[in-house]
């Protein structure tokens, strides 16, 4: 079963690893996220024009003063990039390298970035296949705003976790009420200033659990907390993991979407 189902302590997502320890979406800022004790990291995948799942942000990469977008690259062409940063030169990883490099010790929030050119069905097939390759599937939730991806994924294979993202008010389904302009999931991934006690109740009768994003500031931290979300994603992980520890149980909640 899903660890992002059922009943589970509220997870600290370290977002995009620890971004102010290492350039967000490498495996520096994984790595720096899994020393800290981060229950999971959340990433980004975008397509290359063959078809792979690389882990980057921004729909397009610059090269000096040129701005490519990242489906114009082929897999051995990301490969070769060395990019700069504050934290010095880095290099863009594979979906695959990090499954492989972490496997079983972290969980995961893979949201899929999409574009005018993403061969949906291809990246639906190919983020279900890393994560059944490398025994990941029951850690990985899969967090989209393209409504089309989360419902290929479920068309796909039907025992991914998946959660649907949104920066604006959005009407949550009704149970036993069909909702077609809804996708089919299991969870949902609002920014941080929507989740409210009306939301979590709204969702909790859906059978959705919560994945605010992203609450950086102590007060911010506490509130979701306080509302019993599932997880909370942070660029300070470490921040969010200290308060999460030292409140009482009463005070953090506990995630209780879904069967146990």
């Amino acid at each position: 079963m899903s660890e992002w189902k059922g009943k589970h302590p509220v997870f600290v997502v370290g977002h995009r690893g620890a971004p102010r320890r290492g350039r967000e979406n490498t495996l520096d800022s994984f790595d720096f996220a899994e020393s800290l004790g981060v229950d999971a990291v959340e990433l980004d995948v975008r397509q290359t024009r063959d078809g792979e799942a690389v882990v980057f942000h921004d729909e397009q990469i610059q090269l000096g003063s040129q701005h490519l977008p990242v489906r114009s690259f082929t897999t051995r062409e990301i490969e070769k990039l060395m990019l700069p940063s504050e934290f010095g030169d880095y290099r863009i990883p594979k979906l695959d390298e990090v499954f492989h490099r972490y496997g079983s010790a972290l969980r995961y929030i893979v949201e899929i970035k999409t574009s005018l050119t993403t061969h949906r069905l291809t990246m639906a097939r190919r983020v279900a296949h890393l994560a059944a390759v490398f025994g990941v599937v029951d850690r990985c939730l899969f967090a989209s705003f393209d409504t089309e991806i989360l419902k290929l994924l479920k068309e796909v294979e039907p025992s991914l976790t998946t959660s649907f993202l949104f920066d604006h008010p959005v009407a949550l389904p009704e149970p036993g009420r069909p909702t077609p302009l809804f996708p089919p999931v299991d969870a949902i991934g609002p920014a941080k200033e929507l989740v409210t006690p009306y939301v979590m109740d709204q969702a909790s009768r859906s059978g959705l659990s919560v994945h605010p994003w992203t609450a950086d500031e102590e007060a911010e931290i506490r509130r979701l907390l306080g509302l019993g979300v599932a997880s909370v994603t942070t660029n300070a992980p470490d921040l969010a993991l200290r308060i999460r520890d030292g409140a009482p149980a009463e005070e953090h909640g506990i995630a209780v979407f879904g069967k146990d």
